[in-house]
């Protein structure tokens, strides 16, 4: 089981989130500028250079439960627009990216691809965020029309925040360090 390295303050709750192997926190998504938070989602993963978070959610989308455990993290996000269909956001340590493209990088030090499953009638697929130690997988159906609107919201909504920063911010404010 993976644990985290408490300084000499320490965080009992992020002790008990991570030592636990899981946790689920219904309405409390990892905010990109929420390092308490952010620090739960990175010890699910040690070795990602990148956590995953939401930055700002657009109308019409919601972000459902945060599930926390020693194989990632996870948390949905669901548009008004897309039917009830929801898209999964994964970090892990690794991904099985295979035949996708490459396309434009999100983040300094990522690699972002997109393999499409379907283009019509649905527009269907997974955009990888590969890094060092680990990737975020975004597993997206969306109905053809809103597709392209609803991807750029999904891109701008969901952030990557690089480990070194988070290690740095939880360092100085809480004396926890999650390890390079």
């Amino acid at each position: 089981m993976r644990r985290p390295r408490v300084g000499s303050v320490g965080v009992p709750w992020l002790v008990l989130a991570v030592a636990s192997g899981g946790c689920s926190a219904p309405g409390r998504m990892p905010d990109c500028s929420s390092g308490r938070r952010l620090g739960i989602v990175a010890q699910a993963v040690p070795t990602a250079a990148y956590v995953p978070c939401i930055r700002d959610v657009p109308e019409g989308w919601t972000v459902n439960a945060l599930n926390v455990g020693d194989d990632g993290a996870r948390f949905t996000a669901v548009s008004d627009r897309a039917n009830g269909r929801r898209v999964d956001v994964d970090l892990r340590d690794e991904c099985e990216a295979g035949d996708a493209v490459p396309t434009t990088a999100r983040a300094e030090g990522v690699r972002t691809s997109l393999a499409l499953g379907s283009i019509s009638p649905r527009f269907q697929g997974t955009l990888f965020d590969t890094f060092a130690g680990g990737c975020v997988s975004y597993r997206f159906d969306f109905p053809r029309g809103p597709h392209i609107a609803l991807m750029e919201e999904l891109q701008a909504m969901v952030g990557l925040v690089a480990r070194r920063e988070l290690r740095l911010e939880l360092q100085r404010d809480l004396d926890v360090d999650i390890g390079s």
